[in-house]
């Protein structure tokens, strides 16, 4: 029954990690569209291009919304961020549920 709790969390933590790591980088993200940094720098389009991915399956749900001096908040990376911050919700209570039965 020990071993059950030790693999919960090692599972619980490993997944808090990844999620920290994936929602700093959707930030990030976020933070350089916004600033308009220029997609033609190593390090700003490699965050474009990885992030994509993340984002993919978020695409049109909104449109991005504009604000004076050209800055533009990407709707798309928000709602990837809500995204997955409710898919992990979900994965932690049926990790939760999976405990309570051992």
């Amino acid at each position: 029954m020990r071993i059950f709790a030790i693999i919960y969390s090692l599972i619980h933590s490993l997944i808090r990690k990844i999620f920290g790591l994936l929602e700093l980088f959707l930030f990030l993200r976020l933070l350089l569209k916004f600033l308009n940094a220029n997609p033609k720098t190593l390090v700003v389009n490699l965050v474009y291009k990885w992030s994509d991915i993340l984002v993919s399956p978020f695409k049109s749900i909104f449109p991005n919304i504009y604000w004076p001096e050209g800055k533009m908040i990407e709707a798309t990376t928000i709602a990837a961020i809500i995204g997955y911050a409710i898919a992990v919700f979900v994965l932690f209570q049926l990790l939760r549920l999976l405990a309570r039965e051992r």
